[in-house]
């Protein structure tokens, strides 16, 4: 789901330079997929169970997004799939996956595609800051809508909190 303040963001994406995604899970059975912006500013949000393959929500996450061109796109091993990599590249967007160690036909990951790796640390600070709502961190809620609404009132506190206001 697309965060409501978001609209400004997502119209100027190219001031989004990098964009980040992963997943955390959340109480017994529920992951959370997020993608965030450079400056740790969430952009959209997905919930799936927790037995869901994390490769399989990425591509519907990305389309929440309406433009993804000139865009960078770091992601950890889980979302190296060929159907993502074909996804991001029919957008014109740039990646930053590692290929996992037991991929038959690894793509290049250069030394300067680890350098850029390393600033996918943007997420993880971000769920740490989000993981600091216990309501979020350990799911409280029964309900996934109730969920998904606290996690992006949470999310809107993280933001505010980043951007001093």
């Amino acid at each position: 789901m697309l965060l409501p303040f978001t609209d400004w963001l997502v119209m100027n994406l190219t001031n989004f330079d990098v964009m980040y995604f992963l997943q955390f899970n959340v109480g017994l059975n529920t992951k959370i997929h997020a993608i965030v912006g450079k400056d740790l500013r969430p952009v959209a949000f997905l919930l799936s169970a927790g037995n869901v393959d994390d490769c399989t929500e990425a591509v519907p996450l990305l389309k929440l997004l309406p433009n993804l061109k000139d865009c960078d796109i770091l992601a950890d091993k889980a979302y190296g799939t060929k159907e993502i990599r074909t996804y991001l590249h029919d957008q014109s967007a740039r990646y930053t996956i590692p290929p996992k160690v037991n991929t038959k036909q690894p793509w290049p990951f250069d030394k300067d595609d680890k350098e850029t790796y390393k600033r996918r640390n943007v997420i993880e600070r971000f769920f740490y800051r989000l993981k600091e709502f216990r309501r979020a961190e350990t799911r409280y809620d029964k309900r996934d809508d109730s969920f998904l609404a606290f996690v992006m009132v949470a999310a809107i506190c993280v933001a505010f909190s980043i951007l001093h206001i």
